[in-house]
């Protein structure tokens, strides 16, 4: 081998180690960003805040949640979507990122090619509630009375075109009543609305709904999906209440910007599904009604297409609409 083959030789081999999994071995040498596409103090804090503390721990370094709330998670998605693919930003997902794209042609990013899936975290049912001032206890007091004040009962959500609009949708449409709809930017200012009596009814994540029902705020009325929750099993599904065909829950997940190195994208999968195993993690989600659900960045990227296609037939199906 001549000096000139060696040399490149040697440019060669050191590309190729520059390129392979030691690229995260320095990694993180500073405080990462988990963008937050919500305001503070709704259902996904109960979940991040924990996770934080155990990837602090972790990874060595401080996870800073950094909340950029608006647009129905979008304004938070786009700064995740265009950050600089180095393993310093993630990003936290729910269902709204699989249903934007059906009512917005023209979002500022691709919601499955400009995303790297990390894994999800949890699923997350979800329950009725209403203001105290209704009078119902049941699902099918709640349907009564409604149908016999038409328009009359306001509902809450954290805007159009989000996953708590649409569930509210679909039971409409299964349950032939008319609702008067009011959209919030999130699920704090949602429930501060329908425990002040602004409005009287909404859908909810369990894990923040059970806690509101636990301290009179507000009436739990049913819950979805089709099987009980195992934190409240007393109370029934709006399955079991005469809607065979409602099934609708939620979930939370984490995604980093497209090209971020896969042993990046490994080392926080793994830390993350540990976290979510860790016995204290595994008691705080039972109590909360919620259910780990890790998987592997494959897995959660083929649910993500499978979720854009199902919420593409809902939309259809109830006539939804975005903002």
């Amino acid at each position: 081998m001549n000096k000139r083959s060696f040399c490149a030789s040697l440019a060669a081999a050191a590309t190729l180690f520059a390129l392979s999994p030691a690229q995260a071995q320095g990694w993180p040498s500073k405080p990462l960003r988990l963008v937050m596409p919500y305001p503070p103090g709704g259902g996904g804090d109960l979940v991040v805040r924990p996770l934080v503390d155990k990837l602090n721990q972790a990874l060595g370094q401080t996870v800073v949640v950094d909340y950029k709330p608006g647009a129905n998670t979008i304004i938070g998605t786009e700064i995740t979507a265009k950050a600089a693919p180095d393993g310093y930003t993630i990003g936290f997902i729910t269902d709204s990122h699989s249903i934007n794209p059906v009512f917005r042609k023209n979002l500022p990013y691709d919601s499955l090619n400009d995303f790297t899936p990390i894994t999800t975290l949890v699923t997350v049912p979800m329950v009725l509630v209403t203001h105290p001032s209704v009078p119902v206890k049941t699902l099918q007091e709640l349907v009564a009375y409604a149908k016999a004040n038409p328009g009359k009962l306001a509902y809450g959500s954290l805007g159009f075109g989000g996953p708590h609009y649409l569930a509210m949708e679909w039971f409409k449409l299964v349950a032939g009543i008319d609702l008067l709809h009011i959209p919030y930017q999130g699920s704090a200012p949602a429930l501060a609305a329908n425990v002040g009596g602004q409005i009287q009814l909404m859908f909810v994540g369990a894990s923040t709904g059970l806690q509101y029902g636990r301290d009179g705020r507000l009436n739990v009325i049913a819950s979805s999906p089709s099987a009980r929750l195992p934190a409240s099993p007393n109370l029934p599904s709006i399955a079991e209440s005469g809607y065979r065909e409602f099934d609708f829950s939620t979930w939370y997940g984490l995604v980093a910007p497209a090209k971020t190195p896969a042993d990046i994208v490994a080392r926080l999968n793994q830390e993350v599904a540990r976290a979510l195993r860790a016995p204290d993690m595994q008691q705080r989600f039972a109590a909360l009604g919620l259910i780990p659900l890790p998987m592997t960045p494959e897995e959660f990227s083929a649910k993500l297409r499978r979720d854009a296609e199902h919420y593409a037939r809902m939309v259809k199906l109830t006539g939804a609409r975005g903002e």
